[in-house]
């Protein structure tokens, strides 16, 4: 017999797994690497869409906001109280504290 695991939950373990790609773009921005900017941007609108998707719609407004920032910000002003908030806001979707399930992803 084969279990499956609810898409919703499934999700919501996967946005821990999130919280440290973001981390690690973060850093690779602030080493300088010169094509982080773009990998960083495409991995937020990624995690807006799908966060959205599922009914994460803090998770979702600030990845949107800070693609905005990341787009529009030489990366040399790029400070780390930016990515806090979402990477909080990971950490308590992750656990079931800020979402209600969508009505079908």
């Amino acid at each position: 017999m084969t279990s499956r695991i609810d898409p919703y939950v499934a999700y919501r373990l996967q946005l821990l797994q999130e919280g440290q790609t973001l981390r690690s773009f973060w850093e690779q921005l602030g080493q300088g690497d010169p094509e982080a900017r773009e990998r960083l941007a495409k991995f937020l609108h990624r995690l807006h869409g799908t966060s959205g998707t599922y009914g994460f719609d803090r998770v979702s407004e600030l990845a949107r906001s800070l693609q905005d920032i990341v787009v529009a910000r030489p990366p040399r002003i790029l400070d780390e109280a930016l990515v806090e908030p979402l990477l909080g806001a990971l950490l308590e979707a992750s656990l079931g504290q800020e979402a209600t399930e969508p009505a079908s992803p």
